[in-house]
């Protein structure tokens, strides 16, 4: 990268600061007289440099060779896993990379976003429809409690794509290891369309109740309630405690969500990635957070060849 005064030479290349550093065309062309964009765009720069850099020195310190390769702006960051290897060498050269191409921080966001972007909105849509089953049956709590996650899995996801330039190919990353943890450790979205599909179908609550530990006493009276012989129930009777506890049974994957992945997300995406000096900083808090070294390097790795999770 290019190193100097307020003003280098690199941070002119508009598709830089544009891509990279995630710069509104629009606002770059109103703005190039306007000192003060030119100082967020000097900061933006240093952010960057200062990731690229650390990536660099590491390498470095592992007596890496050839990682003049990924100074080169038109260095494929796929090409670092082939060149230096599907381990941490590879993926923090990949990582480095990433911050000196345009193309490559655009496409890594795009392409990520694409292969998950399904994940919030099929989520989301359990949810809300299981939400609107609460309400109708006069379960305010239940219903407030899942809006709460909807709107918190919403909030992360619309900060993840909002993030632009290096820091949204980045975050679209961390956001792909959540969906990737949180679906092959607990299976999130399969539970929550069994739920859906159970609340909206009277025989399968039926069943589900008759095999609950929660539903062991008042069998009669809850599937009665939920067969619709029941049209009214006291909030904090003995009946309708009995309903929660199914229901809270049922619905232990709401805690999931929010403690594995809206919790953890938040302090790898977006604006938290400024807290990092650099790639190895990150994938850290990426092995704390996930719990497995290998477990996130190989995914990573992945993610950097085939631009998807």
């Amino acid at each position: 990268m290019a190193a100097g005064g307020l003003i280098t030479s690199l941070m002119l290349n508009e598709e830089y600061v544009v891509h990279v550093l995630g710069f509104k065309r629009s606002t770059l062309n109103e703005g190039r007289y306007n000192m003060g964009l030119q100082q967020e765009i000097f900061e933006a720069h240093l952010l960057a440099e200062g990731w690229f850099s650390s990536g660099v020195d590491w390498l470095k310190d592992k007596g890496v060779k050839g990682i003049d390769a990924i100074k080169d702006k038109s260095y494929e960051v796929g090409n670092a896993i082939k060149q230096y290897g599907a381990d941490i060498k590879g993926v923090v050269a990949g990582l480095t990379a990433m911050v000196n191409d345009p193309e490559e921080a655009k496409e890594y966001k795009t392409g990520i976003f694409g292969s998950i972007r399904t994940w919030p909105k099929s989520l989301g849509k359990q949810l809300i429809g299981m939400a609107k089953w609460m309400e109708e049956r006069n379960m305010p709590t239940f219903a407030k409690a899942l809006r709460k996650i909807v709107e918190l899995v919403g909030s992360l996801w619309k900060k993840a794509t909002g993030a632009a330039g290096w820091l949204g190919g980045v975050s679209m990353m961390a956001v792909g290891l959540a969906v990737r943890y949180i679906e092959e450790e607990f299976g999130v979205l399969e539970k929550a369309k069994a739920v859906k599909s159970m609340l909206s179908n009277p025989g399968e609550i039926i069943d589900a109740i008759a095999g609950s530990e929660a539903a062991e006493e008042g069998i009669e009276q809850i599937q009665d309630f939920f067969a619709g012989n029941i049209s009214e129930v006291i909030e904090g009777s003995d009946l309708y405690k009995k309903i929660a506890g199914f229901l809270e049974e049922k619905l232990g994957f709401l805690e999931t969500i929010k403690e594995k992945f809206v919790n953890a997300a938040q302090k790898i995406v977006g604006g938290a990635l400024e807290q990092f000096a650099g790639p190895i900083a990150w994938i850290k808090k990426l092995v704390e957070l996930f719990q497995s070294s290998n477990w996130v390097v190989s995914n990573l790795s992945r993610m950097m060849t085939k631009i998807s999770i």
